[in-house]
Protein backbone atom coordinates (compact mmCIF):
# COMPACT_ATOMS: atom_id res chain seq x y z
CA UNK A 1 0.00 0.00 0.00
CA UNK A 2 1.26 3.45 -0.87
CA UNK A 3 0.03 7.02 -0.76
CA UNK A 4 -1.16 8.16 -4.19
CA UNK A 5 0.83 10.96 -5.77
CA UNK A 6 -0.70 13.02 -8.59
CA UNK A 7 1.35 15.67 -10.40
CA UNK A 8 3.88 15.63 -7.57
CA UNK A 9 1.30 16.18 -4.82
CA UNK A 10 -0.03 13.73 -2.26
CA UNK A 11 -3.65 13.02 -3.11
CA UNK A 12 -6.23 13.47 -0.36
CA UNK A 13 -9.81 12.29 0.04
CA UNK A 14 -12.68 14.57 1.12
CA UNK A 15 -12.19 13.73 4.81
CA UNK A 16 -8.60 15.01 4.67
CA UNK A 17 -7.01 11.55 4.83
CA UNK A 18 -4.44 10.32 2.34
CA UNK A 19 -5.69 8.38 -0.68
CA UNK A 20 -4.01 4.98 -0.71
CA UNK A 21 -3.32 2.74 -3.69
CA UNK A 22 -2.46 -0.94 -4.02
CA UNK A 23 -1.93 -3.55 -6.71
CA UNK A 24 -1.08 -2.56 -10.26
CA UNK A 25 -1.73 1.13 -9.54
CA UNK A 26 0.88 1.09 -6.77
CA UNK A 27 3.33 -0.83 -8.96
CA UNK A 28 2.96 1.71 -11.80
CA UNK A 29 3.51 4.62 -9.42
CA UNK A 30 6.66 3.01 -7.98
CA UNK A 31 8.05 2.27 -11.47
CA UNK A 32 7.34 5.84 -12.62
CA UNK A 33 9.04 7.30 -9.55
CA UNK A 34 12.07 5.08 -10.10
CA UNK A 35 12.24 5.92 -13.83
CA UNK A 36 11.81 9.68 -13.32
CA UNK A 37 14.28 10.01 -10.43
CA UNK A 38 18.00 10.10 -11.10
CA UNK A 39 19.74 7.77 -8.67
CA UNK A 40 21.26 9.79 -5.84
CA UNK A 41 19.00 12.84 -6.29
CA UNK A 42 16.40 11.96 -3.64
CA UNK A 43 17.77 13.23 -0.34
CA UNK A 44 15.90 10.75 1.87
CA UNK A 45 16.95 7.66 -0.13
CA UNK A 46 20.09 8.00 -2.26
CA UNK A 47 19.55 4.49 -3.71
CA UNK A 48 16.14 5.37 -5.18
CA UNK A 49 16.06 6.02 -8.90
CA UNK A 50 17.86 5.07 -12.07
CA UNK A 51 21.52 5.67 -12.92
CA UNK A 52 21.39 7.24 -16.40
CA UNK A 53 25.08 8.24 -16.44
CA UNK A 54 26.68 7.34 -19.74
CA UNK A 55 23.35 7.06 -21.58
CA UNK A 56 22.59 9.56 -24.34
CA UNK A 57 19.69 10.09 -26.73
CA UNK A 58 21.87 9.37 -29.77
CA UNK A 59 22.86 5.91 -28.51
CA UNK A 60 22.12 3.23 -31.14
CA UNK A 61 20.94 0.84 -28.44
CA UNK A 62 19.05 3.37 -26.33
CA UNK A 63 15.87 1.30 -25.84
CA UNK A 64 17.78 -1.85 -24.91
CA UNK A 65 20.05 -0.03 -22.45
CA UNK A 66 17.09 1.84 -20.98
CA UNK A 67 15.29 -1.43 -20.35
CA UNK A 68 18.32 -2.90 -18.56
CA UNK A 69 18.70 0.20 -16.38
CA UNK A 70 15.00 0.25 -15.48
CA UNK A 71 14.94 -3.47 -14.69
CA UNK A 72 17.87 -2.90 -12.33
CA UNK A 73 16.35 0.16 -10.63
CA UNK A 74 12.92 -1.51 -10.26
CA UNK A 75 14.23 -4.91 -9.14
CA UNK A 76 13.25 -4.36 -5.51
CA UNK A 77 9.63 -3.44 -6.29
CA UNK A 78 7.73 -6.46 -4.94
CA UNK A 79 6.11 -8.78 -7.55
CA UNK A 80 6.74 -6.24 -10.33
CA UNK A 81 8.51 -6.44 -13.69
CA UNK A 82 9.09 -3.66 -16.21
CA UNK A 83 9.74 -3.75 -19.95
CA UNK A 84 10.37 -0.95 -22.44
CA UNK A 85 7.70 -1.26 -25.14
CA UNK A 86 9.04 1.67 -27.15
CA UNK A 87 11.21 4.74 -26.84
CA UNK A 88 11.36 7.76 -29.10
CA UNK A 89 14.88 9.16 -29.41
CA UNK A 90 13.57 12.56 -30.55
CA UNK A 91 11.05 13.23 -27.78
CA UNK A 92 12.72 10.94 -25.21
CA UNK A 93 9.34 9.52 -24.25
CA UNK A 94 9.36 5.84 -23.36
CA UNK A 95 6.36 3.54 -23.08
CA UNK A 96 6.82 1.04 -20.27
CA UNK A 97 4.91 -2.15 -19.64
CA UNK A 98 4.44 -2.72 -15.92
CA UNK A 99 3.58 -6.26 -14.87
CA UNK A 100 2.33 -6.85 -11.33
CA UNK A 101 1.48 -10.46 -10.51
CA UNK A 102 -1.13 -11.38 -13.17
CA UNK A 103 -1.97 -7.79 -14.20
CA UNK A 104 -0.20 -5.58 -16.70
CA UNK A 105 -0.57 -2.08 -18.08
CA UNK A 106 1.49 0.53 -19.87
CA UNK A 107 2.61 3.98 -18.82
CA UNK A 108 4.54 6.75 -20.55
CA UNK A 109 7.53 8.49 -19.03
CA UNK A 110 9.08 11.65 -20.42
CA UNK A 111 12.84 11.38 -19.95
CA UNK A 112 13.70 14.48 -21.99
CA UNK A 113 14.83 16.39 -18.91
CA UNK A 114 16.94 13.46 -17.72
CA UNK A 115 18.66 11.93 -20.76
CA UNK A 116 20.48 14.37 -23.04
Amino acid sequence: MDVKITNGDIEMVASGDYRYITGIEEAVQRVRISALTVKGDFVFDRELGTDYSGLSSDDDMLCEKLELLLKESCADIHDTAVEVVSCDKNSMVAVLKVIFRDCETTTEVDLSGIIQ
